[in-house]
């Protein structure tokens, strides 16, 4: 109720009835003005043309409420003059609230088919976890097998090597002995050195077969192939430069009744690779033992494993079996470990070449330790 008060245009309202008041007065002073006067409108009766100012009175009082209403209401316009427009309006307005309405059906019809899809995605999206979590099962048990036949199949291998160890006489590509040939050597000559390597590679043969096969490997015969000799002996014969013959076992011999031995023959240009009392290789190790748990002896295999690859990459050909290319007697290792066991500072370990090492090798070295 209080807003209906505060709300009202109240001004108007009594400018309303105050304009209309006056244009009352006014017209019944005019009114009665020409009465008195008895005057004539359109040659009217003078009673009649009071009737008609009263009336015309009247109309203007309505015209000037309309006009004020008018002026001072949006609302009074849009009544007055916009009713058709209005009616347009709201008939569209009609229309397309249908239209929303149709639209929201159709929009809650497809939100429910929408709801539905998802629900059913949401389905097939459980079912597909499910079937993922049965698939890492499934991977962890294969790969749990695979890691058990693979430690398997280590074994068999283990087990197989160990058996072609104990049956196997003599392996594949074992160095069994070398010679050095000069260039300008008689064929005689050729064919003693060459004889000489086959007592080498004879006596080495017997060597490397273990003692319980020995006794009966006495008389195994070991052959080399006359045509590769020949050819070998015509291409020494007719070098202008010092070669090499190295002998090697043809391939893997298992013990057995029909055992026989055929060495392969190499030969290639011998190179001088290190000269007598140079340095093969220097290394220089901080000797911090303690700090990194390393012992003499594992230092110094470190600095021959390095060695040997220098030396390897210098030209020195490795024996095909060890991949070695020459060895350090035990005695001499020891003796070097116990006087780099002595050694606390950092220290230069030096090895030099004992004598010249040409291409087919072997290095053969004295190491000296400098603090």
């Amino acid at each position: 109720m209080s807003n209906f008060f505060t709300e009202t245009n109240w001004l108007l309202i009594f400018s309303l009835i105050l304009g209309s008041a006056a244009l009352a007065v006014l017209g019944d002073i005019v009114g009665s003005k020409y009465g008195k006067k008895r005057l004539s409108v359109f040659k009217l009766r003078p009673k009649h043309t009071s009737r008609l100012i009263t009336a015309l009175t009247g109309g203007f009082i309505a015209i000037g409420i309309l006009a004020v209403m008018s002026a001072f209401s949006q609302d009074v316009r849009t009544a007055l003059f916009g009713m058709k427009m209005l009616k347009q309006q709201l008939y569209d307005l009609q229309f397309q609230l249908t239209q929303s309405e149709e639209n929201t059906t159709q929009m809650r019809v497809s939100l429910a088919e929408a709801s539905a899809s998802l629900d059913l995605t949401g389905f097939e999206l459980d079912t597909m976890r499910n079937e993922k979590i049965i698939l890492e099962q499934e991977k962890r048990e294969l790969e749990t097998s695979l890691l058990i036949m693979r430690e398997e199949l280590q074994q068999i291998r283990h087990d197989l090597k160990a058996l072609r160890s104990e049956s196997i006489a003599l392996n594949a590509n074992v160095l069994l002995g070398q010679r050095a040939f000069e260039p300008g050597m008689s064929r005689e000559e050729i064919v003693k050195e060459l004889d000489a390597l086959k007592q080498t590679v004879r006596l080495n043969v017997l060597a490397k077969i273990s003692d319980q096969a020995f006794t009966r490997l006495r008389d195994i015969p070991i052959e080399f192939d006359a045509e590769t000799e020949k050819a070998l002996i015509d291409e020494l014969a007719n070098s202008d430069e010092r070669q090499y013959v190295r002998a090697l076992s043809g391939e893997n011999y298992a013990f057995g009744e029909n055992l026989r031995i055929v060495i392969k023959l190499e030969t290639g240009t011998s190179i001088l690779t290190y000269r007598s009392g140079e340095p093969v290789y220097r290394k220089f190790f901080m000797n911090d033992r303690e700090e990194t748990k390393t012992t003499a002896e594992g230092l110094l295999h470190t600095f021959l494993r390095d060695l040997r690859n220098k030396a390897v990459n210098d030209g020195i050909l490795p024996d095909p079996a060890t991949n070695n290319v020459g060895t350090l007697e035990g005695e001499a290792f020891f003796n070097a470990v116990e006087e780099l066991s002595s050694i606390t500072n950092p220290v230069i370990i030096s090895a030099i070449a004992s004598g010249d090492i040409y291409t087919e090798g072997p290095v053969v070295i004295d190491l000296i330790f400098e603090e």
